[in-house]
């Protein structure tokens, strides 16, 4: 069994826990203890089998296919990058390999020249720090250094941050980017939850929300070193021809 069908099987487990009948619109019988929907009520509103169901859920079985993976997601009221995440979940090893690249993308020095002077930096799909232009010394101190991991500095770092609030909205956005960008079935990625799990029970907390998301443009603090903590806008593309780094620029 790999990783991908206890991802599969966590996801479907932890939605499942969080709807209640009225979210589907079935009625509330009396005496209900079940935290969440039954697995027959989930079965039945996907109109798959239930034994199925509970196989899916215990990480048994086949890869769900598409069409069962479109039904699962709408009894589950899953939204589209959530979807989307299951959809990559259940795709074959080889289906993946053929979309995926490993390394730096081509001209990624030129891509950031091109920015310049705003800051920029690519990452890959679970946000080790592979590039950076000269800008990023100036906001980042540090935090952006090639090399780096933004999740285990985030996570390291917590009680550095300027806001518990500020912290949180940081740690969600990158933890539910790296459910929904990275490949549960490359070695290093396996490594990198591990080690999360066992460091940081906060990351455990966000880990358990079964919540996947495109990175996409916000809002952030950012520590200048000639002016303290600056609230910056950032957008995120994902580079072309390399699926698996993304770039991400820093408007002031």
């Amino acid at each position: 069994m790999t990783l991908r069908y206890t991802l599969i099987a966590e996801l479907l487990r932890g939605r499942r826990h969080e709807l209640q009948p009225e979210d589907v619109g079935l009625a509330r019988d009396h005496g209900r203890r079940v935290p969440g929907l039954r697995r027959e009520e989930v079965a039945e509103l996907a109109g798959i089998n239930r034994d199925y169901y509970i196989r899916l859920e215990q990480a048994h079985g086949h890869l769900p296919s598409p069409q069962v993976v479109a039904s699962l997601s709408r009894a589950l009221r899953l939204d589209a990058d959530t979807t989307e995440y299951f959809q990559q979940l259940a795709q074959t090893s080889a289906t993946r390999a053929i979309s995926r690249r490993d390394g730096l993308p081509k001209g990624a020095f030129a891509i950031l020249r091109l920015v310049e002077p705003h800051p920029a930096y690519i990452t890959n799909g679970i946000h080790d720090v592979l590039v950076v232009n000269r800008a990023c010394a100036q906001v980042a101190n540090g935090f952006l250094d090639v090399g780096r991991n933004l999740l285990v500095e985030v996570f390291e770092h917590e009680d550095e941050a300027p806001s518990p609030g500020e912290w949180r909205e940081t740690a969600i956005r990158l933890v539910d980017s790296l459910r929904f960008q990275a490949a549960p079935d490359e070695e290093r990625f396996q490594e990198l939850v591990a080690t999360l799990h066992r460091r940081y029970p906060s990351f455990r907390a966000l880990w358990e929300r079964q919540r996947a998301r495109k990175l996409t443009f916000g809002t952030s603090l950012f520590y200048d070193v000639e002016h303290g903590w600056q609230r910056s806008t950032w957008q995120t593309l994902v580079v072309p021809d390399h699926p698996d780094s993304l770039l991400t620029v820093i408007h002031p």
